[in-house]
């Protein structure tokens, strides 16, 4: 069966950094690719360096300082542990970080309160509270809730008896009869922990990646886990071929960086902020598509017919008549956007071709980790269950940074269209 299992990195890595979205949360994790438009010439620099650096694990094996995670499809996040203001324990999700009206639940009533239009949600929390507390999490943890009671289903799968569990658009299958499917069999609830956090106070505490859950204490009724990779079977490392083949790639990317100057480089991306936005947005839509970039000159044609159809529906949309200062303003970034393109297309090639470049490196390594047999992950089809890839994986550099390695045609284009059972009501 497929793994949700980790591995580890070299124990001197020239890269590292963290890509979150505000103030060392881990609210958002952006994928590797995605860094070139986001950071410019200095974030295709690190990019470049820290795949090389996965490439040399996956060549050479070893390492402690710098892990690979495993990205679980759990949902929805949960954050827990202990209020350092007040020494009280707290579950909550992604919105125990808001700035106005944080919602860190330490009772029923509060849950309740804050979530009384969720019932589905209102329910797992009350969960998290009551199994969680008996854990003695010291500190603060950020994981992944995979189920809670009445989630397990019985499957067969592959003529093999199984528990099965969906929280989100993956559905998780591990044989009855095991060890890990005897545990999962008498929990109430499961989660899988991947972040910790450390400061005087909630909002000014600092993310860590690859948390470790070795001090928390055992219960029968949960099920919980850390989401560091571990390689038990040495089956993902690079032949000599495939060794040779990622090496010839990254060697292609730096070849193609010396052809573009660093500040003409940023100018095309962190300069042009909307270009940037909307070309991710073409990205997105095309993988909703079952896309990816394709030849570099075609995708920008396309760019181009997706921008002026994207504001010309604003324009319908909101009733703008020609001659109006909205009208025109839109008019003019329309003609802004072509000359853009035109004045710049050879060094947007370029830039493609590099966004490419990395997508093949990524997928490359993707293939190694992924090879990993341990928790079966499938997708649910009217026929049964698909067999598909884990959600991806995490790369935590030696420094706590961390980038997203995920298989976005396989995975994202799913995720993008997939009810949320959670949320339900």
């Amino acid at each position: 069966m497929k793994s949700s299992n980790f591995l580890t990195l070299p124990s001197k890595p020239r890269f590292g950094w963290m890509l979150l979205e505000a103030e060392g949360k881990n609210t958002h994790l952006e994928h590797v690719e995605d860094v070139i438009f986001n950071e410019g010439y200095a974030g295709l620099v690190r990019v470049i360096n820290y795949l090389e650096g996965l490439k040399e694990l996956f060549a050479k094996g070893g390492g402690d300082q710098v892990k690979i995670t495993t990205k679980w499809d759990g949902a929805p996040a949960i954050i827990c542990g202990i209020d350092p203001e007040d020494g009280k324990f707290f579950v909550g999700t992604k919105s125990v970080f808001n700035k106005e009206n944080p919602k860190r639940c330490k009772s029923n009533a509060q849950i309740r309160k804050w979530y009384a239009e969720q019932p589905g949600l209102q329910a797992k929390l009350e969960y998290a509270l009551k199994y969680l507390k008996p854990l003695g999490i010291g500190g603060v943890l950020q994981g992944d809730l995979m189920f809670t009671p009445g989630d397990l289903q019985e499957a067969t799968i592959d003529g093999e008896e199984c528990l099965v569990f969906q929280p989100n658009t993956i559905a998780y299958a591990v044989p009855k009869a095991s060890d890990l499917g005897k545990r999962i069999a008498t929990a109430k609830i499961g989660i899988v922990f991947h972040t910790s956090y450390d400061g005087a106070t909630i909002d000014t505490m600092q993310a860590s990646f690859a948390a470790s859950v070795a001090g928390l204490n055992r219960s029968r009724d949960v099920w919980f886990d850390d989401a560091i990779y571990k390689d038990y079977t040495g089956r993902a490392s690079f032949t000599p071929e495939e060794e040779q083949q990622t090496a010839n790639a990254i060697a292609a990317a730096k070849k193609t960086l010396q052809k573009i100057k660093q500040p003409k480089f940023d100018a095309l991306t962190i300069g042009n902020q909307e270009f940037k936005n909307v070309v991710k947005i073409f990205i997105n839509t095309n993988i909703r598509g079952g896309e990816q970039i394709g030849e570099p000159s075609k995708f920008l044609k396309a760019f181009i017919n997706f921008y002026r159809e994207r504001l010309e529906k604003e324009i319908e949309k909101s009733g703008f008549q020609p001659g109006t200062k909205a009208y025109e303003n839109r008019q003019a970034k329309i003609s802004a956007i072509e000359k853009f393109i035109a004045d710049n297309m050879n060094d947007l090639l370029l830039l493609l071709a590099e966004y490419k470049r990395v997508i093949e490196i990524k997928l490359l390594i993707l293939s190694k980790i992924q090879k990993i047999e341990n928790l079966g992950t499938f997708v649910k089809t009217n026929d049964g269950y698909q067999v598909t890839n884990p959600e991806g994986f995490v790369a935590v550099g030696h420094d706590g940074g961390a980038i997203k390695l995920v298989d976005r045609l396989e995975f994202s284009r799913t995720n993008f269209t997939a009810e949320k059972n959670w949320s339900k009501t």
